[in-house]
């Protein structure tokens, strides 16, 4: 081919080319969807409230406030005056000091639906429940307000998988029920030997506002099952204030002590007459047991009692011993810090240090010993005294509670069942 053919031919291509590129369309198709017909104006409905304010008329804008920011900036940017807020200041001190505006939570202002703009309302959400109104505009005022909050009786049922917080949140419960039965269970279940495939069925009421939960769970009765073993507990109140946990026979759950100094950790070694030293390389009594916990983890007082010593030892590491009464001592080894001093009162579950690896430990861990009538005791194995049970003339009430609370936790109990073994 004579090159002035090779160039006609070339041309051409271009030509054609470029005709495909300018008037073919290479895009991904998408289907037209025509624009939704306007509403007629009528129909639009009017503005809802905010706050128990009805927003007819008003236009709202929220923020959330700044680190360093105060009342006065709020206001003085949308030309609120020195006075007025002087005055808004002078009213809201019998409810609410404006000092306390915190950074991080919301607040919203209400302005004027017009060209002015005028701000009326500023309102500071102090929680989720409470917000303090400021009305602006004369007559100036300052209330408190509240967000209804629904509470709702409800029942959940896992059989431990791994994590007990992942089971229940998988479930679809608050997973902060954990720490609610941690609590509850704290005398009278070691939550560091539950084994996989144990349930826990449990009878809560939650808090919602909006349809959020808000603030924590309230256990009512909770039952644990691990093998052919029932753990059962029933909340009972005598009285507004006073309430406690309670077994089906209406024996307090309270113990003298806690069934360990930390609510959630990993015990590594148990109580042994003859154990391999880990940093001395040697067979050994360890008249203890260890627990492993993160640093820093709070070490909790499994009584009540008495400082008797908070200090250093060689082996020990930072520690402290407490003397309960006459018959029983505790002692909590390698702490990383000492939160209490010698001679100092200690209550129930109050901190008194922090998990470290001070001393002979290779890790992060508490040893935790117990004493009985001077001699040194693996505390698993000792039936600890019970705080005091129902009282005579509360029994016929307890009963009724407990009825009810069994035959929901019988319900929800056998509803899981159900549901596993047809899903299975």
């Amino acid at each position: 081919m004579k090159r002035w053919q090779k160039w006609t031919v070339v041309g051409g291509l271009v030509v054609t080319a470029g005709f495909v590129v300018t008037s073919v369309d290479l895009a991904p198709h998408v289907e037209y969807v025509p624009d939704p017909p306007l509403a007629e104006a009528d129909s639009i409905p009017a503005p809802p409230s905010a706050y128990g304010i009805p927003m007819s008329g008003f236009v709202l804008e929220q923020g959330v406030i700044r680190n360093g920011q105060t009342f006065s900036d709020l206001l003085v940017q949308h030309g609120v005056g020195a006075g007025t807020i002087d005055s808004l200041v002078r009213l809201a001190s019998p409810v609410f000091d404006v000092r306390k505006l915190r950074s991080g939570h919301p607040y919203a202002l209400i302005f004027s639906d017009d060209g002015a703009r005028v701000p009326h309302y500023f309102v500071y959400e102090a929680d989720a429940v409470e917000h303090i109104i400021f009305k602006v505009q004369a007559p100036m005022d300052v209330r408190v307000g509240h967000r209804p909050v629904q509470t709702e009786v409800k029942h959940v049922s896992v059989a431990v998988s791994g994590a007990l917080w992942n089971d229940l949140q998988e479930a679809g419960a608050d997973p902060a029920l954990t720490m609610q039965l941690a609590d509850v269970f704290q005398w009278s279940l070691d939550f560091y030997r539950i084994q996989k495939g144990d349930r826990f069925t449990v009878i809560y009421e939650e808090r919602t506002v909006d349809g959020e939960r808000y603030g924590q769970p309230r256990v009512l009765g909770v039952r644990y099952t691990s093998g052919a073993a029932v753990k059962e507990a029933f909340r009972f109140a005598t009285d507004s204030t006073h309430f406690a946990y309670y077994d089906a026979e209406g024996n307090s759950l309270r113990k003298a002590f806690l069934k360990a100094p930390l609510k959630f950790s990993r015990m590594t070694s148990g109580f042994s007459m003859r154990r391999f030293h880990p940093v001395q390389k040697r067979f050994k009594a360890h008249l203890g047991t260890d627990y492993a916990a993160p640093y820093g983890t709070p070490i909790l007082a499994v009584g009540d009692g008495t400082v008797e010593k908070a200090g250093w030892g060689a082996g020990n590491g930072n520690f402290v011993k407490i003397r309960h009464n006459g018959t029983y001592s505790t002692q909590y080894l390698h702490m990383r810090k000492v939160l209490v001093k010698n001679g100092q009162r200690v209550s129930q579950g109050q901190v008194i240090g922090e998990v470290g690896s001070t001393g002979l430990a290779t890790g992060p861990h508490v040893c935790f010993r117990f004493w009985k009538n001077g001699v040194q005791v693996d505390h698993r194995r000792e039936e600890m005294p019970s705080a005091e049970p129902v009282a005579a003339e509360h029994r016929a009430a307890f009963a009724q509670v407990r009825l009810e609370l069994a035959g929901r936790l019988d319900a929800a109990q056998n509803e899981a069942l159900h549901i596993s073994t047809a899903t299975f």
